[in-house]
C-alpha cells in the first residue's frame, strides 16, 4: 500500500512539473491486434464510448483517438493513436477509474505502447 501511495505521489509531482515544461500535445500509440471473431467496428464502438468518457473526465474536447491500420506491410495489426492537448490532460485520464480496459481486452490484444511529443518543423526561408 505504501508503495502505491509513493508511486502516486511521485507520478503526480512529475505530472505537475511537466505541465509547465511541456504544455504541448502528446500522443500515446498502442500496438494491437484484433482477437479472432472481432472486427474493427467492434473495437471502434468501444473506443467511441471511451472517447466520450475521456473528454468528459478531462473536461476538454481536445482529446482525439484514431484507429490506424496498415496499408502497406504487415497487415496483421492496428494502432490506437490517442492525442491529448498536454501531459496534464493525459494524467487526468490515467488517474481516473474506468471499466474500458476490460472491454478493449475482450476484442483486442495490445503488445505495447509509447508516448510521443512532436515538434513541428518549420520550412526553411
Amino acid at each position: 500500500m505504501l508503495k502505491k501511495i509513493m508511486l502516486a505521489t511521485v507520478t503526480s509531482v512529475f505530472l505537475l512539473l511537466s505541465v509547465s515544461v511541456y504544455a504541448e500535445p502528446v500522443s500515446i500509440v498502442y500496438s494491437c491486434k484484433l482477437k479472432e471473431g472481432n472486427t474493427k467496428e467492434d473495437a471502434m464502438e468501444i473506443n467511441a464510448r471511451w472517447l466520450k468518457w475521456a473528454r468528459s473526465t478531462a473536461g476538454t474536447d481536445e482529446i482525439t483517438s484514431s484507429f490506424v491500420s496498415t496499408i502497406i506491410g504487415d497487415l496483421g495489426g492496428f494502432m490506437w493513436v490517442d492525442t491529448y492537448p498536454d501531459i496534464a490532460t493525459w494524467g487526468k485520464i490515467v488517474d481516473a477509474d474506468s471499466d474500458f480496459d476490460a472491454e478493449f481486452d475482450e476484442v483486442s490484444t495490445c503488445s505495447g505502447n509509447r508516448m510521443y511529443r512532436g515538434e513541428e518543423t518549420m520550412p526553411a526561408k
